[in-house]
């Protein structure tokens, strides 16, 4: 009985119990928009989700990346935390400031169907929220994460049980909902707080390490989504909700191409170090395998794309059984750059990331009128396959010069 106990408790344990419930919890929340939601406000929703996401990168980069290698170091680490949620703080002014300031810019008809309140209650409480449960992660305590995690869940059986919503209510409820289940991190730092009395020695190695990760941030950012996010002025709002369904329904996949990375990353690593051929013939192996589950998975959601995407949104998403099948494709690319982007990682070749991102936006720029008028919501796809191809391209030119070639 122990022994169960101890197996439970168990760090490890616990953060893919987390990583579990935060990811079908954002799975299912999507379905259930798609289904409650007609067709214009999910893809206003998928629009604003994807600009909350920006804003979210730009936090991690400045707080939280540098943070996660920061901690350990830290001896004043109360006064690191408060400095951290009051950094976060004036993060969450700027972007409320500027949000005010498109309001005064922007034209009128664009945002008449935005409602700018519910947007900033959402995006506030989406960031507190990730703040507070990469912080628990960061210094582990996990238990706190999944107190955060349940708390969550309760308030959103709002949605669950609303007949139809508009975008309206969803902001509202999402919002409040990360708002009152980020109160266990309010309570952390208040029984936690010493005044930030080194807080100019924080910023500065912040400033120092967040500059150039917000550069790389920006542009993974731009280089994923920007086809997404243009795809709303030049086909429709309605097909870029559809193009975001269908995104949500390959994050499962997205998700164990992730965990794959990070379980056998630090393995092939140490197996580099050791031996080159050996790691190179361990990661060719894997990506065999890979291929083959991969491969079928794929295979079942190009043929059976059409009853997939209507059992995820309903009926009214029927015409767009087609988008699943192109967004397969794409998969398979991106599938052939994960063992391309595992051998960049093991030779520490960071600065060729952010190239590969961005000759990857660079591409986007490039492209996108002339795939978007012409070819519609094939075309946005079209053009994230392209970016794929040009950092596949890119990163094995140069791991060839770092003499480190997986294909012969």
């Amino acid at each position: 009985m122990k022994t169960i106990q101890k197996i439970i408790q168990h760090p490890t344990l616990l953060v893919l119990v987390d990583q579990a419930i935060s990811s079908g919890s954002s799975f299912l929340i999507t379905l259930v928009l798609a289904q409650k939601m007609d067709l214009t406000n999910f893809g206003l929703f998928s629009s604003l989700l994807l600009l909350t996401f920006l804003a979210m990168s730009i936090s991690n980069a400045l707080l939280i990346q540098p943070f996660q290698v920061t901690v350990a170091k830290v001896i004043q680490k109360k006064e690191y935390q408060v400095s951290l949620f009051l950094g976060l703080m004036v993060l969450l002014l700027f972007f409320m400031l500027s949000a005010k300031l498109l309001v005064l810019f922007l034209p009128k008809s664009l945002l008449d169907p935005i409602p700018i309140g519910a947007f900033l209650c959402f995006l506030c409480g989406y960031l507190i929220n990730d703040f507070f449960r990469k912080l628990f992660l960061g210094i582990a305590k996990i238990k706190w994460v999944l107190c955060m995690d349940f708390l969550y869940l309760l308030l959103l059986s709002a949605l669950f049980i609303m007949p139809q919503l508009n975008l309206l209510s969803a902001l509202f409820i999402i919002g409040i909902a990360n708002l009152a289940s980020s109160l266990p991190g309010v309570l952390f730092l208040y029984q936690n707080y010493e005044k930030p009395a080194s807080w100019r020695i924080f910023l500065s190695n912040h400033v120092q390490q967040g500059k150039w990760l917000l550069t790389v941030a920006v542009l993974q950012w731009a280089s994923s989504n920007f086809f997404i996010l243009v795809s709303g002025i030049y086909i429709g709002i309605e097909a870029l909700g559809a193009l975001r369904l269908v995104q949500t329904l390959f994050g499962v996949i997205n998700i164990g191409l992730q965990t794959i990375e990070n379980y056998f990353l630090p393995k092939i690593s140490k197996l580099y170090n050791e031996n080159v051929k050996q790691a190179k013939k361990y990661l060719l192996n894997i990506t065999l395998k890979g291929a083959i589950l991969f491969g079928v998975l794929l295979s079942i959601l190009f043929v059976f794309a059409t009853p997939i995407i209507v059992l995820a949104g309903g009926e009214k998403y029927q015409s767009y059984g087609y988008v699943v099948k192109i967004i397969a494709v794409l998969y398979f690319f991106i599938f052939l750059s994960y063992p391309i982007r595992i051998a960049v990682r093991i030779l520490v070749l960071n600065k060729i990331f952010f190239l590969g991102y961005l000759l990857s936006f660079a591409s986007s720029l490039l492209t996108f009128h002339f795939l978007l008028d012409y070819s519609g919501l094939t075309g946005a796809v079209i053009g994230l396959i392209m970016n794929q191809i040009i950092m596949i391209l890119y990163w094995q030119n140069q791991l060839k010069k770092n003499h480190f070639q997986l294909w012969k």
